[in-house]
């Protein structure tokens, strides 16, 4: 009985594991890609346009451009193409393994129509369910298995026979930074949150996407919030720090957000300075001397009456004849 026991609480146990090295990276990623597209929708309902993914009008563009273009000018397109490739490629990760998963009552089942109407979502944007699958495959780095880095999946996007996969995604992009789409980017925003609450819920886990947003959040003392995106290459650091100033439209940290604003899920204002109540003695201001106030408490310069007689020419003032200056000095 007690051999049972052990190997049913190791079986248990192996399973968890499994499950949450799957639902922990879909939901990190669930909660990166719904951050980013955000910008876009933020920036487009404000401005009418997000001009730092405006860097191209066709894919095909990219062909032969250089690091250094995927790390300034083009870093918030092309980060947005690798954030969209590596959501997908957990999607199908966790889809093909999801009859190995153990998630409690009619989860599984849930998840999988949570996940398929994120698929869906993507396909009403011309990326096509088989194309997402595709895409996600070539964010894999194999043998590893691990998800290819920004730079080496730029390596990809600069080759033509490879970039052709990515090119709905950076399609769709490219027309949303420009104002159009806009019903299709709110389905898929809609059904990306849907699948982080679900996330969220299945591992007891805080609110992911406020999480997320509100990290993007500066607010400095006695003023509105400034906003930024995360990892990257803009004036802060961070892996959206890719961004906005990349394309000289960028603000706060993270030059991600170029004009786009995040909404403050939960804003925490912090109340202006007041009075220093304890003022430090010795950077209190000095006040200036009144008729009764006494000696001055502050040395000053005495005036320099000129040349006395006898002194060298060139000497400089106040200096006799052979003598250096003072070594006070």
């Amino acid at each position: 009985m007690s051999g049972r026991q052990q190997r049913r609480d190791s079986e248990r146990v192996q399973r968890e594991t499994r499950t949450m090295a799957y639902l922990n990276p879909l939901r990190w990623h669930t909660a990166e890609v719904h951050h980013r597209l955000s910008l876009y929708a933020t920036s487009v309902d404000r401005d009418g346009c997000y001009p730092p993914a405006q860097v191209l009008a066709d894919p095909r563009e990219m062909e032969g451009k250089g690091a250094d273009w995927f790390a300034g000018k083009g870093v918030v397109l092309g980060s947005s193409v690798w954030m969209t490739a590596c959501l997908f490629a957990q999607m199908t990760r966790t889809r093909h393994d999801l009859p190995f998963l153990r998630l409690a009552g009619n989860d599984d089942t849930r998840l999988a129509g949570l996940l398929q109407k994120v698929h869906a979502a993507f396909a009403a944007c011309e990326i096509y369910y088989a194309t997402q699958s595709s895409i996600g495959t070539d964010a894999l780095l194999e043998p590893e298995g691990r998800l290819r880095s920004y730079r080496e999946f730029c390596d990809l996007l600069a080759e033509p026979d490879r970039r052709v996969w990515a090119d709905p995604v950076t399609w769709f992009l490219i027309a949303v930074a420009h104002g159009e789409r806009r019903p299709a980017l709110q389905r898929a925003l809609d059904a990306l949150s849907e699948l982080s609450a679900f996330l969220d819920d299945s591992l007891a886990g805080g609110a992911s996407l406020r999480a997320r947003h509100g990290a993007e959040i500066h607010r400095p003392r006695g003023g509105s919030p400034v906003t930024g995106t995360g990892t990257g290459t803009g004036t802060g650091a961070g892996a959206g720090g890719d961004l906005g100033a990349a394309a000289g439209a960028g603000s706060g940290p993270d030059a991600g957000v170029g004009r786009g604003r995040v909404p403050s899920l939960s804003p925490h204002p912090i109340p202006a300075p007041g009075p220093d109540p304890s003022p430090d003695p010795v950077l209190r201001p000095i006040p200036a001397p009144g008729p009764n106030s006494g000696p001055d408490p502050v040395p000053r310069p005495t005036p320099d009456p000129g040349p006395r007689p006898g002194s060298e020419p060139g000497a400089g003032p106040g200096l006799d004849a052979g003598q250096g200056p003072d070594p006070g000095l």
